[in-house]
């Protein structure tokens, strides 16, 4: 499913997407497995040492390669590639089981229980437009929905940005979604934005409402009770049907 070849030649030349000319770049315009959980040893969950107990920073001394624990080891980085590749190979395979047809008449009835909800078909009519998006992967079956003060902007962040190689697990192998951003710009088909100062109130409610098979949300909408951070009963997991681990 994510390693669809007929798109690997778009990356040598810009392509244009809701109105958008999409910079060339080493990544492909689409989801590929091969361009997936490329290691970087670059700690970007790193808290000082005062935080941890004596004991737990002692037993994480073995995942890095040096004093302060900011450079994970080589060790580390195959370990966690690899549990990110079933990670994603479980995702693929869940992905398949879905129904399409329900997939279809849940953002349907999304959009009729939102009327104001409009398609997307320029986004530059959204710059600097505050509101709530909802970004439809038809392939995959998938729906993401996000909030902004510049709907434009985030998408295209969406886009562009290249997901912490530590940041691709959320929580464990055999539970973790994958990443919105771990997704290209070709993947998403349609998107829908609504302009809305009750943003936060509105993303939640959509994510509530639609059903968690077809979310790729990771988390609720809206701010967590701590400042942006949730708790851990609030993290969406999935029981993902993981396979051994394939040989590259």
């Amino acid at each position: 499913m994510a390693d669809d070849d007929g798109y690997g030649a778009l990356r040598s030349r810009p392509v244009k997407h809701f109105g958008e000319t999409l910079r060339s770049s080493k990544s492909s315009y689409r989801l590929k497995r091969h361009e997936y959980a490329l290691p970087n040893k670059k700690n970007t969950l790193w808290r000082a040492r005062e935080h941890y107990s004596e004991e737990a920073w002692d037993a994480e001394a073995w995942m890095y390669e040096d004093e302060d624990h900011r450079v994970y080891s080589d060790h580390f980085c195959e370990l966690y590639r690899a549990a990110a590749l079933q990670n994603f190979d479980a995702n693929m395979a869940f992905f398949r089981q879905l129904s399409g047809g329900q997939f279809l008449e849940t953002i349907n009835a999304m959009l009729e229980q939102h009327p104001t909800m409009q398609r997307v078909t320029e986004l530059s009519a959204w710059k600097c437009v505050e509101g709530v998006y909802v970004m439809v992967l038809d392939r995959y079956m998938q729906a993401y929905v996000g909030h902004a003060g510049n709907i434009r902007t985030r998408i295209m962040k969406h886009w562009s940005r290249t997901m912490d190689f530590d940041h691709l697990i959320f929580g464990a192998k055999e539970t973790s979604v994958l990443p919105i951003d771990a997704f290209r710009a070709l993947d998403t088909t349609r998107i829908f934005a609504v302009k809305t100062t009750r943003r936060q109130q509105l993303e939640r409610r959509l994510v509530n409402d639609l059903p968690a098979d077809f979310l790729l949300n990771r988390v609720p909408g809206g701010n967590g009770p701590t400042g942006g951070m949730f708790l851990p009963s609030e993290v969406k997991r999935r029981q993902l049907p993981i396979a051994p681990e394939r040989s590259e």
